[in-house]
């Protein structure tokens, strides 16, 4: 129950359409078995799933909402509802383990201790092991009454075709940018970096707030520096890599993915901007010394560790980094 203890039960201003979509099969009484809520991450998956969860078990619902104020309210309150079973990889495991899965799906089996729903909830769900993924298969298949399970995922594209044909998806894509800035306003009033913030986020409200309030902003631009001087030739890509180690791996990859497909970008459309900062130019140049199917495969490649990672490898991680760099260096040509 750790990661529901971290989360805020409250949706998002960009969320009303998905909201109304579930709310409106809950009072039709036409609620599907299972949902795979999926899309990008730092929209507010979990926010939404939790804020859903409360409602959904709420004694009382007020226009739309939980009331916050009945037993059950109560108890979702603390974390500790006993008809909610809210599963993530264990500490230290990137993985979701047969065991686990089972231990849900037994959960589900069981009559509701309080007389509503039992919900469980899988995040994220391309997490699970391919044994987890066929020991779900079982409540999918044959679902027991008064049971709903959520599926949260980034990367819908990895669970099994058979897990997301038995669950009814709704998207969560990146929402309108004004609508991120005004969010992100209000959260942080005063704060001049919230484009900045937004745009580094790769448009993710969520995310914008994380680089924010650890110091994300400056880790990434830290990133970007170390890997711009490795493609224009000015550093060893063994001193980048051992430097690199301070970092969580996770943190490389995903923004590396973010920078080569920036730079895909720049190589469909071109043209500087006229108004470029000097960060900007920098990755046009260096556009002009790579082929785009370069690019692309370097994005495969790392696309294709970070995959494995989440499986359950365990790679050398100095030696993952160094074979990145150098991989990227004879790409580009140096």
């Amino acid at each position: 129950m750790g990661l529901q203890r971290d989360i805020i039960a409250v949706r998002m201003p960009w969320q009303n359409e998905q909201w109304h979509r579930i709310i409106d099969l809950h009072g039709a009484e036409r609620l599907p078995h299972a949902f795979l809520l999926a899309g990008s991450p730092g929209t507010g998956k979990h926010r939404f799933l939790l804020s859903l969860c409360h409602y959904l078990m709420c004694q009382a619902p007020l226009a739309g909402a939980a009331c916050g104020k009945c037993r059950q309210c109560q108890l979702l309150a603390t974390g500790d509802h006993p008809d909610l079973k809210w599963l993530a990889p264990e500490e230290k495991s990137r993985q979701i383990k047969v065991d686990q899965v089972r231990a849900v799906v037994e959960f589900l089996s069981h009559t509701s201790q309080q007389g509503g729903y039992k919900i469980g909830v899988i995040t994220p769900a391309e997490a699970m092991n391919i044994n987890a993924a066929n020991a779900l298969l079982k409540s999918l298949e044959e679902p027991s009454d008064k049971t709903l399970l959520f599926l949260v995922s980034d990367s819908p594209g990895q669970l099994l075709p058979t897990i997301r044909s038995r669950c009814q998806q709704v998207s969560f894509p990146v929402p309108p940018e004004e609508e991120s800035l005004q969010w992100l306003s209000t959260v942080v009033p005063g704060q001049a970096e919230t484009n900045t913030l937004l745009r580094e986020a790769s448009g993710q409200p969520l995310t914008a707030l994380d680089l924010l309030s650890n110091d994300g902003l400056e880790r990434r631009k830290q990133l970007d520096g170390d890997y711009r001087v490795v493609l224009g030739g000015s550093a060893s890509p063994l001193v980048i890599a051992e430097k690199w180690l301070e970092y969580d791996l996770e943190e490389v990859l995903v923004r590396l993915i973010v920078l080569l497909t920036r730079l895909i970008k720049i190589k469909i459309v071109p043209s500087p901007l006229a108004a470029a900062t000097n960060e900007e130019d920098s990755w046009y140049k260096l556009s002009q010394n790579v082929d785009i199917r370069d690019v692309y495969s370097l994005l495969d490649s790392i696309h294709s560790i970070r995959n494995a990672i989440n499986r359950g490898a365990t790679p050398n991680r100095q030696l993952v980094l160094e074979q990145i760099l150098f991989d990227s260096c004879e790409k580009f040509n140096i």
